[in-house]
């Protein structure tokens, strides 16, 4: 899926996220979210398709299942990778949970001028 199919508008974040693929164990900060995933700066690259258990850095913290959708290397940093992820079947109160973080995005980012 490329940028111009998706379906909901990514906010900018910057939050630590810890995320497993059943093998591994994670801690990365997400660059963008939005209804429909994420985006992560990772370290090390996930092949597409790869099942994850994600759980945010907030107070409390959301609980999610995602999917990798694509993953390449950084632009601004040869050292990592972005990742994007698909979430797997929100519930209303994750997307509830999930609608507040990208809320108090926009208002930290436009309000930090």
């Amino acid at each position: 899926m490329g940028i111009d199919e998706r379906k909901h508008v990514r906010a900018p974040i910057q939050l630590t996220v810890n995320y497993s693929d059943r093998r591994f164990f994670f801690t990365e900060f997400i660059s963008n979210i939005s209804i429909g995933g994420m985006c992560i700066t990772a370290s090390k690259p996930l092949e597409p398709k790869s099942k994850l258990s994600i759980t945010s850095s907030t107070k409390p913290p959301i609980k999610v299942n995602g999917i990798v959708a694509w993953c390449k290397k950084s632009k601004t940093n040869k050292f990592k990778y972005e990742i994007g992820i698909r979430f797997d079947e929100l519930s209303d109160d994750q997307k509830s949970q999930i609608s507040d973080i990208i809320s108090s995005s926009f208002w930290e980012t436009c309000h930090s001028h």
